[in-house]
């Protein structure tokens, strides 16, 4: 399964746990991002991977561990709404949520990324793990 799929999964999944706050792929332009939806956003990428040891002779097959964050922008952090629920929903959404050929998302980390204007970011990756096959 490619990035853009699995990334792609990540995106309908949270738009129909998340109806209430615009959903997409993190923007090509960061900079220029600006949050104009009434509650919030929840903008999903690909951070990178860690490729496993092939235990094959000849061939190449390795777990390949991919993960991916979702940066949580809210107009407030405490209050209904707020930086800090979207944090715990996002993580109950995705926690075990399974991408076809894919093993189920996992948790990593949480943090803070920024606040400017009261509007407030905060991240939450997760990693699953896929298998890279040597193409003949």
């Amino acid at each position: 399964m490619n990035i853009r799929a699995i990334e792609n999964s990540i995106i309908d999944k949270l738009k129909t746990d998340f109806p209430e706050v615009l959903v997409e792929g993190f923007p090509d332009k960061p900079s220029e991002f600006i949050l104009l939806h009434s509650i919030g956003a929840l903008l999903v990428h690909y951070q990178g991977s860690n490729y496993a040891n092939s235990e094959s002779l000849g061939y190449i097959v390795q777990d390949n561990k991919k993960e991916f964050s979702i940066t949580i922008v809210t107009r407030n952090l405490r209050a209904n709404q707020g930086a800090y629920e979207y944090l715990d929903k996002v993580k109950a959404a995705l926690t075990g949520f399974q991408v076809d050929e894919c093993t189920k998302l996992m948790p990593t980390k949480d943090f803070f990324i920024s606040e400017n204007g009261g509007i407030w970011q905060y991240g939450i990756n997760f990693t699953l793990t896929t298998t890279n096959i040597q193409d003949f």
